[in-house]
Formats: C-alpha cells, sequence, structure tokens
C-alpha cells in the first residue's frame, strides 16, 4: 500500500476513534468530511507552482500561474461553500456562517484534532508526489482539474449515503458505516488515480 493512501485510511480510523470516543452525532463527522474539500484547496494551492507547464515552450511563467491559482481558489471556493451549505442546513440545522463554522469547530470535543490529522494526511500526499516526481510532471491543467474529480465523486457519496444513515436510530452504528463507505471510496479513488497515471493521456491544451 502507497504511503499517501496508507495515511488517509489512518485519518478516517482517527476520525472514527475520536467521533466514538467523544460521542459525537453523525453530522459532526459529515461536517469533517467537508473540511476535507478546504484542506485539499490548501494542498492545492503548491502544486499550482511546481507544476509543468501546459506547453513544452512555455518555460515557467510565474504570472500565469498566480491567475490560475487565484481562479481555482474563487472557483473551487464557491462550489465547497455550496457543499457546505447543504451540509450545515440538511444535517446540522442551522445557517452557514463564520460564527456556525468556528463554534462547530471549537465546540466539538476531538474536531480540532480530527481536522490536524486531516491536513496532515494530505500533506503526506503532497509530498510524496513531489518526492516521486508526480507534482512536477502534471500539467497545470490537470493541477487545474483534478480536486473536483475527487471531491465530487467522494462527497456526493457521503452526503448521500450520510442522508439515508442518519435515520438509523444507533449514531455509532451510523458513525462506523460512514467511516467504512468513505474509505472503500477513497480507496477506490486512489486506485483509479494510479492507473490513469501510469497511461499516457493526452491533456486538453488552451
Amino acid at each position: 500500500m502507497k504511503l499517501p493512501l496508507a495515511a488517509l485510511i489512518a485519518f478516517n480510523l482517527l476520525s472514527l476513534v475520536i467521533a466514538l470516543y467523544m460521542g459525537w452525532d453523525p453530522a459532526r463527522i459529515l461536517f469533517l468530511y467537508w473540511a476535507e474539500n478546504v484542506v485539499v484547496a490548501l494542498w492545492q494551492i503548491p502544486r499550482f507552482f511546481v507544476a509543468a507547464s501546459n506547453h513544452p515552450d512555455d518555460g515557467y511563467k510565474l504570472p500565469n500561474r498566480l491567475f490560475m491559482t487565484v481562479f481555482f481558489l474563487f472557483h473551487y471556493g464557491f462550489f465547497t461553500f455550496v457543499h457546505g451549505m447543504f451540509v450545515f442546513s440538511l444535517f446540522l440545522n442551522q445557517e452557514m456562517t463564520q460564527n456556525a463554522v468556528v463554534n462547530l469547530v471549537t465546540g466539538t470535543p476531538g474536531l480540532p484534532l480530527a481536522l490536524l490529522g486531516l491536513l496532515l494526511s494530505h500533506g503526506v500526499q503532497f509530498f510524496s508526489d513531489l518526492a516521486n516526481g508526480t507534482a512536477s510532471s502534471t500539467s497545470l491543467n490537470l493541477v487545474m482539474a483534478q480536486p473536483y474529480k475527487r471531491v465530487v465523486v467522494l462527497h456526493l457519496v457521503v452526503l448521500l449515503s450520510g442522508g439515508l444513515l442518519m435515520f438509523l436510530p444507533y449514531p455509532m452504528t451510523s458513525l462506523v458505516l460512514l467511516a467504512l463507505i468513505k474509505t472503500g471510496v477513497d480507496v477506490y479513488l486512489d486506485r483509479k488515480q494510479t492507473k490513469q497515471q501510469e497511461m499516457p493521456t493526452n491533456v486538453a491544451q488552451f
């Protein structure tokens, strides 16, 4: 098993242990899985500055990389915000505001530790890609598109399953099943991405 995948599975296990020990309701762990959107965006920023140019003769154009980074943050940030609104309104029964997010994080025992584990697990993925050359050989266009492929599939599955599991009579059962579902999707997406990286691909240039 690759180190990045092992780190992600370890995070899923850590978050489950914290959730069970602290007596979270399923909505808290759904919020944590939503927060993964934010963490993915944070670790995607340095990828724009180490990625390969879209065209071999482009060279390293810093203004172009800055523009793509800012555009990504605005576009992906809007996507993340809308997703968060669904999580807050459907599962937490409140409006998503800055105060609501801060109060949830500071008022949920163990959640800051789980968020730190999430940040570290995706950091392992970045530095692993940096060390093996994947980060520097990936084009800027692909760096722009990468997060959406993972996040859309993962969180659609988690939200839909979370909505069903919220009706189970035992919250602990829902927490375990949510963690298992997310881990299964993580493994599937990692294997799919690995196969795509091993195959020659033609990335659209613009």
